[in-house]
């Protein structure tokens, strides 16, 4: 009789700590594992920076069309010529006068 009862809580003990160690594993790939709670806040994150620079890299190109049609030959501004002439290469005309301030 008394063996049976050591055999009878020695598998009540084994299915209890099996049963811990199965609720570890779980608990511990939904906080560490590759789809982790934590994966899913990082990714979100990087989500958001690459949108942020998605954002730049959109408004950037923008910028660049509109000064390529602004030099395109049916709408191209004698202003915006003289401003790139001064900007890039230092030029000016003979009736501008040009204050350096420093």
């Amino acid at each position: 009789m008394n063996n049976y009862l050591i055999r009878k809580k020695f598998v009540s003990n084994s299915i209890t700590i099996l049963t811990f160690i199965i609720f570890v594993f779980f608990i511990s790939h939904i906080f560490f594992g590759e789809r982790s709670v934590w994966k899913i806040f990082s990714l979100n994150s990087q989500i958001v920076a690459a949108n942020k620079e998605y954002n730049k890299l959109i408004d950037n190109k923008k910028n660049i069309i509109t000064e390529i049609n602004l030099l395109r030959d049916n709408n191209l501004d004698s202003d915006y010529i003289s401003e790139i002439s001064y900007d890039l290469l230092g030029l000016i005309q003979s009736d501008q006068i040009v204050i350096d301030i420093k």
